[in-house]
């Protein structure tokens, strides 16, 4: 296999943002301000803002392409490691419950402990997992390390989120940066399900960890050079209650969500779980009320705009992980592609991804974050009601490549606003809080989508005339809800902003 082929995408979609974020040219703390323009100390300061960017880019991008990397190469897993449907369902859901369980407590550890140390200790820990999951004998392996890339993911994620904010200390260039950040998580999903399929197609879906593990070991190498090592470390006790009530309690919640495709909502084994998943994150809210120093005061949920911004930010995954499950079992259920012909499908939804996560950050600058995010809304639930329009012998330019090509606009934006809203007048030292709280969010979103969407066409699927059609009645229906719910979205979003203006 080669191994440059595999992680180009994420290099050049690295590459792209970083040219967008770092056209201010601002200077990286610990490299000479810049004298005049065009002057050696200048051309110095934009490269190594410019390399930075791109390595925190790359982490992003790829631990986004690990949520998805099982699914693509779903049949070649299950076949290769005797993994049943449940078992194959784990070996994704097993990497987003530690990664976002885990956040939180990630978030603080690198306030604690210094943001570049864990930023290098959490991409490391993933990169050694990637390595032993391209070696792994069987099913149960595979599912702890997982587990293991998860909790890396969950260390990196915060504090490669906080150091961009160490690259960019200027706050106009930090927005920027900010923008082009939120388009970074789908892009890297979309690159993982192109990832697997090609792998399991010209190789074995283990090169695609042997491609994570690459990525991720260069990054670390590098990241003592190019990073800086973020503001003195905020010494004192980790909040141990909370962070245990807090990774209990969203781990509990995404195991009962991820239940629901197996067992169906009403049911024991969904309903106990997301309970107790609520009740410990009641429990969770009353603890930080009380303790000195908390995992996550409650000061910083005091905002209506970030609360918003963060509910916002979970909806661009919601709608991007719930069009790749369920147009990826269309072309393959009913259309009979291949895994990589289906993946191969997903191509202009990810390029597309890529120019517009670009062009977002000037469309932020220009029409606020919250027009943005109203804008970013309407466009998924139009995408969502091209990808309706689809029938057992559709062609693939027709519905389906135009939902491909609108979505993307979409998720661009939404994603966008929502980064840039949720980490507006966070200070210094709640920088690794803000991305930890921004990542849980994005990342209970492809849970809570396939939950929702996934069990909304299993019980329309109608008796139609062949099976096909009667598998395509039911994401169909899934894709008019999901219509229906960013239109909601997008309403709600817009009143709010109108009703905000109106008192001031």
């Amino acid at each position: 296999m080669n191994h440059d082929t595999a992680t180009r995408p994420k290099a050049a979609s690295a590459t792209r943002v970083a040219t967008a974020a770092t056209a201010a040219v601002p200077t990286t703390p610990g490299t000479p301000a810049p004298t005049a323009t065009g002057t050696p100390a200048t051309t110095t300061a934009a490269t190594r803002t410019g390399a930075a960017f791109a390595l925190l880019a790359a982490v992003q991008a790829v631990l986004n392409t690990s949520v998805t990397i099982t699914s693509a190469a779903g049949p070649d897993i299950a076949a290769d490691l005797g993994l049943g449907a449940s078992g194959l369902v784990w070996t994704g859901a097993a990497y987003t419950l530690a990664f976002s369980g885990l956040l939180l407590l990630g978030g603080r550890m690198a306030d604690r402990y210094g943001r570049r140390n864990a930023f290098r200790a959490g991409i490391a820990l993933f990169a050694v997992a990637s390595l032993a999951g391209a070696l792994v004998p069987g099913g149960g392996s595979l599912i702890t390390i997982r587990l293991l890339q998860g909790a890396g993911a969950a260390v990196a994620a915060p504090a490669a989120m906080a150091l961009v904010g160490d690259v960019f200390p200027v706050e106009a260039t930090r927005r920027r940066a900010m923008a082009a950040w939120g388009g970074l998580s789908g892009v890297g999903a979309a690159l993982g399900m192109q990832l697997a399929g090609a792998t399991a197609t010209w190789a074995s879906w283990r090169w695609s960890f042997v491609a994570l593990a690459l990525v991720g070991l260069v990054v670390a190498v590098l990241s003592g050079r190019y990073l800086p090592a973020g503001p003195t470390p905020t010494r004192g006790r980790v909040d141990v209650l909370g962070a245990a009530l807090v990774t209990g309690g969203v781990a509990l919640l995404s195991l009962g969500l991820v239940a629901v495709g197996t067992h169906g909502w009403l049911t024991v084994a969904v309903l106990l779980p997301i309970g107790a998943g609520l009740v410990l994150l009641l429990g969770f809210g009353v603890a930080e009320n009380r303790i000195a120093a908390p995992l996550m005061p409650l000061r910083f949920l005091a905002s209506g705009r970030r609360v918003g911004a963060l509910a916002t930010g979970m909806l661009a995954p919601i709608a991007g992980s719930s069009a790749a499950f369920l147009m990826s079992l269309y072309f393959q259920r009913v259309l009979g592609w291949s895994a990589l012909r289906s993946a191969l499908g997903f191509v202009p939804y990810t390029l597309a991804l890529i120019v517009v996560s670009a062009a977002g950050v000037a469309i932020v600058a220009r029409l606020g974050a919250r027009r943005t995010a109203s804008l970013g809304l309407i466009t998924m639930a139009i995408a969502f009601l091209l990808f309706g329009r689809i029938d057992a012998e559709s062609a693939y330019v027709g519905a389906p490549l135009s939902g491909m090509l609108v979505l993307p606009v979409g998720i661009a934006l939404t994603a966008a606003s929502a980064v840039v809203g949720a980490t507006r007048g966070v200070s210094a030292g709640d920088a690794a809080l803000a991305g930890g709280a921004f990542n849980t969010s994005m990342l209970m979103g492809p849970t809570i989508g396939m939950a929702l969407f996934a069990s909304l066409a299993d019980a329309h699927t109608g008796a139609g005339p062949s099976p096909e059609q009667a598998a395509t009645d039911g994401y169909v229906f899934a894709f008019h809800a999901a219509a229906a719910l960013f239109a909601v979205a997008a309403v709600a979003v817009a009143v709010l902003r109108g009703s905000r203006t109106a008192r001031a």
